[in-house]
C-alpha cells in the first residue's frame, strides 16, 4: 500500500519536472532582447563616450562587440522520503492471550529542484588598425550621402554632418579638428542647406544620379521658380537662376554658374565637428581642460549657433535619470548625456552611428578579448 503511494508521489514528481524541458525556448525568448539591448545601449555609450573625448582632446578609442556565446544548463532533482512502523503488544500471560496491534506511520515527504546555469562568454575586438584608420580620414563619397538622402534622411542633417564647403560655402571647417580659438564660419553654408531641407520638404528639388550620365544632378521642378527660397538659394550658391538642374561634383571651391561642388568631410572630422556641440562645465574652462572659443568681439561663442537643431549633449554633476537621458556616461567627474525628448541630437546620433557602420573596418591582427561569466 505504501509503496504504491511512494511511486506515485515520485511520478507526480517526474510529470512536474518535465514541463521544464521547454526551457531552451522560453530562455531565448527573454534573453535574446537583453543581449540586444546591452549591445546597443553600449554601443552607444562607447560613441558618446568618444565624442566627449575628442571635445577634451583625449585619445578616442573603439571596440566591437565579435560574439556573445552564451550557454544554459538545466539541473533537476526529485527526493522523497517516508517509513511506515508496526508495533504488537501482547496483553495477558498465555501465549494464546489477545493482542493489540498498533501501526505507527511516518509521514511521507517529496522534494525536488530545478535550476538553471547560464554562461555567457562574450568576444571584444579593437576597431584599429590601418585600414580603419584610412577609412577614418578618408573624405566620404558622395554617393554615400546620397544613398543617405534618398533613404529618408533630411538633406540639411546629412549635408551638415558630410560636407565640409559647397560651391565656396564653407561649413565650419576649423571645427573639424580639436575645438578653435575663434568663431569658424558656417553662417551662409547654413542658410543655404535650410534652403535646401525646404524645398526637399515640399518635393521642389530632388538629388539624383541622372540616367543618362554619371555623377549626382540636383533638380528644381518647374514649380520652385517662383519661390522666394529658390531664387535665394542660386543667389547663395552662385548658380545660373535659369538653369533648373546642375551637376553635383566632388571639389567645394567654386568653379562655375552650371554646377554645385561639394567638399566631403573625413568621419573623424565629423566626429570632432558634433564634439563641439557637447557642453563642458565651467570649472573646466577655468582650468584650461578645454578650449574657449571666442567671437570677433571677444566674447563667448556658443555652438549652438552652428549646432542647433543638429547636435547638443548637455552636462550634469549628477547621474540623470532615466526618464531624461537616452544614453549617459560618466567622464571626469561629471555627467554628459542625450536628452530624451532631444528628438535633432537623437536623429543625427542615429545618422552618425550608420555612418560609423559603413566606415567600419573588420578587427584584424590580434586575438579578440573574451570575457565569460557565470558558475
Amino acid at each position: 500500500m505504501h509503496q504504491k503511494i511512494v511511486l506515485s508521489l515520485l511520478a507526480s514528481a517526474v510529470v512536474l519536472t518535465s514541463g521544464c524541458t521547454s526551457v531552451g525556448p522560453s530562455a531565448l525568448r527573454s534573453n535574446r532582447p537583453a543581449y540586444n539591448m546591452a549591445v546597443q545601449q553600449t554601443n552607444d555609450q562607447e560613441l558618446l563616450l568618444n565624442l566627449v573625448r575628442s571635445r577634451y582632446r583625449d585619445t578616442l578609442y573603439f571596440t566591437s562587440v565579435e560574439r556573445i556565446a552564451a550557454t544554459q544548463e538545466l539541473v533537476r532533482s526529485v527526493s522523497a522520503s517516508g517509513g511506515h512502523t508496526e508495533a504488537r503488544n501482547h496483553f495477558g500471560i498465555e501465549p494464546t492471550a489477545p493482542s493489540v496491534v498498533r501501526t505507527v506511520a511516518n509521514p511521507f515527504s517529496l522534494g525536488g529542484g530545478v535550476s538553471v546555469n547560464e554562461k555567457p562568454t562574450i568576444f571584444y575586438a579593437p576597431v584599429e588598425g590601418e585600414k580603419f584608420v584610412r577609412q577614418m580620414m578618408t573624405p566620404m563619397n558622395p554617393d554615400l550621402l546620397l544613398l543617405l538622402v534618398k533613404s529618408g534622411w533630411s538633406l540639411d542633417r546629412v549635408f551638415a554632418l558630410g560636407v565640409a564647403e559647397i560651391n565656396g560655402l564653407k561649413n565650419a571647417p576649423t571645427a573639424s579638428g580639436p575645438t578653435p580659438s575663434y568663431e569658424p564660419e558656417f553662417r551662409d553654408f547654413r542658410t543655404a542647406i535650410r534652403l535646401l531641407r525646404v524645398l526637399q520638404r515640399e518635393q521642389l528639388l530632388d538629388l539624383n544620379k541622372p540616367a543618362d550620365s554619371e555623377g549626382i544632378e540636383l533638380r528644381f521642378a518647374d514649380s520652385a521658380a517662383t519661390r522666394p527660397e529658390t531664387n535665394q538659394l542660386k543667389t547663395l550658391l552662385r548658380l545660373d537662376p535659369a538653369k533648373t538642374s546642375y551637376r553635383v561634383s566632388v571639389g567645394g571651391s567654386f568653379r562655375s554658374a552650371n554646377e554645385i561642388t561639394l567638399a566631403t568631410r573625413p568621419l573623424i572630422s565629423a566626429l570632432n565637428y558634433l564634439s563641439q556641440g557637447v557642453e563642458v562645465p565651467e570649472r573646466d574652462y577655468e582650468k584650461g581642460k578645454v578650449r574657449r572659443t571666442t567671437r570677433a568681439d571677444g566674447q563667448p561663442f556658443d555652438w549652438q549657433d552652428l549646432l542647433s537643431e543638429v547636435f547638443h549633449v548637455r552636462v550634469s554633476a549628477r547621474p540623470p535619470s532615466d526618464d531624461i537621458a537616452s544614453t549617459a556616461i560618466e567622464y571626469r567627474g561629471s555627467w554628459f548625456y542625450i536628452a530624451d525628448n532631444d528628438l535633432d541630437t537623437k536623429s543625427t546620433f542615429v545618422l552618425l552611428t550608420q555612418l560609423m557602420s559603413l566606415h567600419s573596418a573588420p578587427a584584424t591582427g590580434g586575438p579578440a578579448l573574451s570575457f565569460s561569466f557565470g558558475k
